[in-house]
């Protein structure tokens, strides 16, 4: 609206008013209809290149019943939800370089895609583990079989009364060794004196003879010096045999029924000090489904000690003709002597001990297992603590300093390590992961593979080489003009 001259007809004193909108209008509807011919013009123009290959869909003499692949593709690309895909089929509506463009894009996300779906199958393949560690504080703790060994053998006061050096069975070895009640002065559990022949039990052991283990139903509810087993013994040095080497004590802290061993990782006291063994539990729960397990049986029915052990043990019955001091598979065989000829195959078996082991098939760990670690704490005794001890035991000091072995075993604190294994990847969880893929980078859903095979090459490409040819596939509801 605007205000125009007013001639001399007219007051001085009033406005003549033109209206302007009228005359504005036509130029509005002119532009918007130079720019609608403009983009008509550039779309027919593009039809016009399409027809050259032949009518398309919406032409008069487009055949719905027999319609090319490409438009099948097209029109079924318009409606996916796979994206990107209705941008690189529709040759109509988008021009050369945008197409190219979301084909570029399309195929990136794609090789992105099938390379993250490739490292996903692959390490699925591998049937990793993961190894979880917990920390867990209970109120008390089963107490482990704690085995102890004079390192001397056997007695040789009583190899000179039997006359029996090298024993060939159980009853000679038993004769020539040292029993409890001469090896064990005393035994205290949980800070009360117990009887010996209660928690004491006799064991053989490979390569140590006639040991004993403590065992006891009762658990540790005080960790350090006061809780746990203290025991005291006497090496009873005089009766050593002439070729013994070491004065002291062999110690074991193992799962109960696991076998002890000289073969394996022990701990060791010695006379004349008091001998502080701290315990490091941990509880191993392995993997046990297949392919993900790596692992056999349980503790303590399996061990990969005892499994080499019985190995070994074999290899002696075959090829030396008798059978290791522990080994209770064959009673009639006799016990191989430490010296000799016995002693000179066992040897040579012990020197060719890969090889042996290698065809053992003791590759894997238990599935459960209680491992216990030792840290080693020694004291001497004071001097009137050693006075005392000798006045108790009825004995000199001199003596208790050359027999006489103090050992405390007990848990540092009331706490112990669980580790878990769990599969790496389950197969839930490489679909999530694959799925997951598929979404990121293209927009694919379960629904878009079913559109991908199901609508677009079950319903429309396959029906194509039994004669049905039409636009939308099988099972569309359309009416050709």
């Amino acid at each position: 609206m605007t205000i125009a001259n007013h001639d001399d007809s007219m007051d001085d004193d009033e406005p003549v008013v033109v209206d302007t909108d009228q005359e504005a209008a036509p130029r509005v509807e002119f532009e918007a209809g130079t720019k609608f011919d403009r983009h008509n013009a550039e779309l027919q123009k593009m039809l016009s290149s399409v027809r050259r290959h032949g009518p398309i869909p919406g032409d008069d003499e487009f055949d719905e019943n027999n319609a090319p692949v490409r438009f099948v593709i097209n029109e079924w690309a318009q409606g996916t939800s796979i994206h990107g895909v209705p941008y690189v089929t529709d040759s109509i509506q988008w021009r050369l370089w945008k197409r190219g463009t979301w084909i570029c894009l399309v195929l990136v996300s794609a090789a992105f895609m099938l390379w993250q779906i490739t490292q996903l199958i692959t390490q699925y393949r591998n049937f990793d583990v993961l190894t979880d560690t917990q920390t867990i504080n209970p109120v008390s703790l089963h107490f482990p079989e704690v085995t102890i060994c004079n390192a001397n053998m056997y007695s040789l006061s009583r190899q000179i009364a039997t006359g029996i050096f090298e024993p060939t069975n159980e009853d000679e070895l038993l004769q020539i060794s040292t029993p409890l009640e001469d090896f064990v002065f005393e035994t205290w559990f949980n800070g009360k004196l117990v009887n010996n022949s209660d928690v004491w039990h006799s064991t053989i052991v490979s390569g140590a003879g006639r040991c004993w283990t403590f065992k006891t139903d009762r658990k540790v509810r005080r960790p350090g010096f006061f809780g746990g087993l203290k025991v005291y013994m006497d090496l009873i040095q005089d009766d050593y045999e002439n070729f013994t080497e070491y004065a002291g004590v062999f110690v074991w802290a193992l799962q109960p029924g696991v076998p002890a061993s000289l073969h394996r990782t022990g701990n060791g006291a010695k006379s004349g000090q008091e001998t502080f063994l701290t315990l490091d539990y941990t509880e191993y729960l392995r993997e046990r489904t297949a392919p993900w397990t790596r692992c056999t049986s349980a503790a303590p029915e399996y061990t990969q000690f005892q499994c080499r052990e019985t190995c070994a043990f074999e290899s002696i019955r075959e090829r030396c003709r008798c059978r290791d001091l522990a080994d209770s598979t064959d009673m009639s065989l006799r016990i191989c002597a430490r010296s000799g000829a016995d002693g000179a195959c066992v040897e040579e078996l012990v020197e060719q001990e890969d090889e042996l082991l290698a065809d053992c098939g003791c590759d894997l760990p238990p599935c459960y297992e209680q491992d216990y670690r030792f840290s080693v704490v020694e004291v001497e005794p004071s001097l009137k603590s050693a006075a005392q001890y000798a006045k108790d035991f009825n004995v000199s000091q001199e003596y208790l300093r050359n027999n006489f072995v103090g050992l405390t075993v007990n848990y540092e604190k009331m706490q112990y390590k669980q580790l878990t294994e769990s599969k790496g990847l389950s197969f839930s969880q490489l679909l999530g992961s694959i799925g997951g893929s598929m979404g990121f980078f293209l927009g694919i859903s379960l629904v878009s593979i079913f559109e991908l095979f199901g609508d677009l090459v079950g319903m429309r490409l396959i029906p194509r080489y039994f004669g049905h040819k039409n636009l939308y596939g099988l099972g569309a509801h359309y009416k050709n003009d």
